[in-house]
């Protein structure tokens, strides 16, 4: 698949360094009974992962990509390819809330059944944020990133409107869900497999490892090319994500993974050297962030612009550029390094403690 370049979204294209690229088809199998589809999403990274974990008594779909028509003609031709029916479709299970991960979700539940499993967080997150797009939200996150320094024109938040984010975007009920926890063993088509809970990239998201054979389908926890937008937002609760994420991270670091699945790009290799390669960028952020607010206050958009710089071609790519630079004010300020101060126009600036 296209990887996307350090001008198209926030964080860092890092280096194969310690994990080996497998290159794949884009529909085929990727381990024993798991096949990979990836489909096309209207977002700088340009295309997403499902996966489908096949076993004598149906399958089971890993993630639910977003129902463009593009996509939809994609998830077709990998179902197709791997010889699979929407009718033996027997569970669904969400990594998290975010909506090239959702968005098919509620269409194949109605069509065929399915029991949909999501941590109990982002599941109640899916049904404020996506059962109901109202222009109020719009408002409400509009606000907390005009606090932060960013000038927001019409549309910032999506291309899209309401009613086209309905047509993509389509979740079940949340008294349909069946709510995974950590630690948790879900049998999936005939396997094992364990919930992991790695908050960071989103307040409920999670991975799942087949011990079996050390099979890790991380999402968006850990990817092989970029760092996952870690950011700190308006309508999550946990008010640390970065130092959720690090915790994450480190959680999953020693798992013997003989093979990682994520959320974007192609499986790899080598899962501890990943995770060691993400913190020691996280670490060098830090250290950015401090030197620049060693020269003056400032607000978060300020610092978002001098650390990303002309990857901002958009305003998606801005919000989620402030809402990363945001995660790691926060975390430093929670570790007594930088203060807060909200000025007189209503504006917050970040300074050296």
């Amino acid at each position: 698949m296209q990887q996307p370049s350090p001008e198209q979204v926030p964080g860092r294209v890092t280096s194969a360094r310690h994990h080996d690229m497998l290159p794949l088809p884009e529909a085929g199998e990727v381990a024993p009974g798991i096949w990979k589809f990836t489909l096309p999403i209207p977002f700088p990274l340009r295309t997403v992962n499902m996966y489908a974990l096949v076993g004598d008594d149906g399958w089971t779909l890993v993630d639910a990509g977003m129902g463009t028509p593009d996509a939809r003609v994609a998830f077709a031709a990998g179902l197709h390819k791997a010889g699979l029916s929407i009718d033996t479709l027997h569970t669904i299970v969400l990594s998290h809330d975010h909506p090239d991960h959702i968005g098919l979700s509620g269409e194949l539940h109605e069509r065929s059944g399915a029991t949909i499993y999501m941590h109990p967080i982002d599941a109640n997150n899916m049904r404020f944020l996506w059962q109901d797009i109202y222009p109020e939200r719009f408002t409400q996150v509009s606000h907390f990133f005009r606090q932060h320094g960013m000038p927001i024109g019409e549309p910032w938040f999506s291309q899209a409107s309401p009613e086209q984010l309905h047509n993509i975007i389509k979740v079940p009920p949340f008294e349909e869900i069946t709510l995974a926890e950590d630690g948790q063993y879900l049998h999936l088509s005939g396997e094992r497999y364990r919930v992991i809970w790695t908050p960071g990239h989103s307040d409920g998201h999670i991975c799942l490892y087949r011990e079996r054979d050390d099979v890790f389908l991380a999402a968006d926890h850990v990817l092989p090319r970029i760092t996952p937008n870690v950011g700190l937002y308006s309508e999550y609760d946990r008010k640390n994500p970065l130092g959720d994420y690090l915790d994450s991270l480190r959680k999953v670091s020693t798992l013997p993974a003989s093979i990682v699945l994520p959320g974007h790009g192609e499986p790899f290799k080598d899962l501890a050297g990943r995770v060691e390669e993400i913190i020691e960028h996280h670490e060098e952020r830090e250290s950015q962030i401090m030197n620049l607010l060693d020269e003056k206050p400032q607000n978060a958009y300020q610092l978002a612009e001098k650390l990303f710089g002309q990857r901002l071609k958009s305003n998606e790519s801005r919000r989620m550029a402030v809402a990363e630079t945001l995660s790691h004010l926060e975390y430093l300020r929670i570790d007594g390094q930088v203060e807060q101060h909200k000025m007189m126009d209503g504006l917050i600036l970040y300074a050296l403690v």
